[in-house]
């Protein structure tokens, strides 16, 4: 099976600058725990609850953005990535979500819950 049989197409993003008062909310809103960083519409870096709760201990939720608590170093795939490849590597490099680019461009998102929703409707 390919990501793109299964990756979520409407891909919740935040940009840089967006406070973390602001993600919170876009968390509990969209029912997710993570999203990509998106700037000028590239990919720059990915944010999940864990990174603004390291955040919170720096600073304030009204002080802080997006770009002070966010990861650069985001790993990601092609769509035509085998679910099994994606599912190693969220194991190996201990990641819940793996943003899906195609020519350069965000088109989906993978998390550790789509795989395992793929894996129950298989069987």
């Amino acid at each position: 099976m390919k990501v793109v049989e299964l990756m979520n197409k409407n891909v919740v993003t935040c940009h840089p600058s967006e406070k973390l008062n602001v993600i919170i909310n876009k968390f509990e809103l969209f029912n997710i725990a993570g999203m990509p960083v998106v700037d000028k519409g590239n990919l720059i870096g990915i944010i999940c609850q864990s990174d603004v709760l390291k955040g919170l201990k720096a600073g304030s939720i009204q002080d802080l953005s997006v770009r002070d608590v966010m990861v650069e170093n985001v790993i990601t795939a092609p769509p035509t990535e085998s679910a099994v490849n994606i599912a190693r590597t969220m194991i190996e490099k201990k990641v819940n979500r793996v943003p899906i680019i195609d020519n350069g461009k965000l088109v989906g998102i993978v998390t550790r819950g789509d795989i395992i929703k793929a894996v129950a409707e298989c069987g």
